[in-house]
């Protein structure tokens, strides 16, 4: 298996049956702005225009767990748990719905179609291949996100490994 490439990081069991697989990913705090005021004298005006790099993490972390996944369930036999580890206050489980859906959630539950190029981008196939997106968030707490797009042969044992009510 580790010829073919990285493997995720967990097997994760039940006695000696195997449940899924697991890949952790940290989403660590940005230390951009803190660098850029480090580089200059107090009372300085630091920083500069630069994309917002949430998304692009994001959509990194879904791409680099998904060939992670493919060197030992590319059928699909098992399910596939992403877990990103959150430690960023900018970034929430929201950010992750965005990349996932290309949608913007606003207040009062809207929903408009601003982001489609992350999720209609090079991860447009691969998001179906995660079952589950487990947020663990610093801040926030755990959040469950489950892929409705793509297979969801694996839903109920998921479901049950986590305590979920379905």
């Amino acid at each position: 298996e580790m010829r073919k490439g990285r493997t995720p990081d967990f097997r994760v069991f039940e006695g000696d049956i195997l449940k899924f697989y697991c890949e952790v990913k940290t989403i660590d705090y940005d230390k951009w702005l803190d660098n850029r005021l480090a580089e200059v004298p107090p009372g300085t005006i630091a920083g500069g225009l630069r994309s917002d790099p949430i998304f692009n993490r994001l959509v990194d972390d879904i791409h680099t767990a998904i060939k992670q996944f493919d060197a030992i369930n590319p059928d699909l036999e098992f399910p596939n748990v992403l877990a990103l580890v959150n430690h960023d206050r900018l970034c929430g489980v929201h950010d992750l719905w965005s990349v996932l859906t290309g949608c913007f959630i606003g207040e009062g539950g809207t929903a408009d179609y601003i982001y489609p190029q992350y999720s209609e981008g090079r991860i447009k196939e691969e998001k179906q291949r995660i079952h589950l997106y487990l947020w663990v968030d610093e801040f926030a707490g755990t959040k469950y996100v489950f892929n409705q797009l793509g297979d969801r042969r694996h839903e109920a044992n998921l479901c049950t490994c986590f305590g979920i009510d379905p």
